[in-house]
């Protein structure tokens, strides 16, 4: 079927083809992405009464967490995978591997610092950030 156009439809449509296409212009990006300011408080382990402090308060933890965090503190910048976490941490490798996952979050959740303590490596496992300022006591 024929379709009848309009003298001004066709025109129209050529002058748009004719149109120099005008190259695609980026965006105003700033040049570094805002830093997360760090916490003035750091997060403190007295490994004798097996307490947790950050700033002034005490950070009530199960026991997984407590030896989750003074585990990564005690080997910083290293990374560990989930079955190493499970070994050395829960004592054994036979569980589910998620397992490390869900106490990192509440460990996380509990902690609630503006910079994260405990950084995920994708693909890979779980390690102390970099910019954690976490301090093991091991006088008390």
């Amino acid at each position: 079927m024929l379709r009848h156009q309009t003298p001004g439809r066709a025109l129209a449509g050529r002058s748009r083809a004719a149109d120099p296409v005008a190259p695609p212009t980026q965006p105003d990006l700033p040049a570094d992405p805002p830093a997360v300011p760090a916490d003035p408080n750091p997060v403190r382990i007295l490994a004798g009464p097996r307490i947790v402090r950050h700033g002034p308060r005490d950070v009530p933890l199960t026991r997984i967490e407590y030896d989750l965090l003074l585990f990564l503190a005690e080997h910083p910048r290293r990374v560990f995978t989930r079955r190493q976490l499970l070994a050395n941490v829960w004592g054994y490798e036979h569980a589910v591997a998620r397992t490390v996952d869900v106490h990192v979050r509440r460990l996380r959740a509990k902690l609630g610092t503006d910079t994260p303590l405990v950084t995920t490596v994708h693909g890979v496992g779980y390690r102390l950030a970099d910019e954690a300022r976490v301090e093991v006591d091991r006088e008390h």
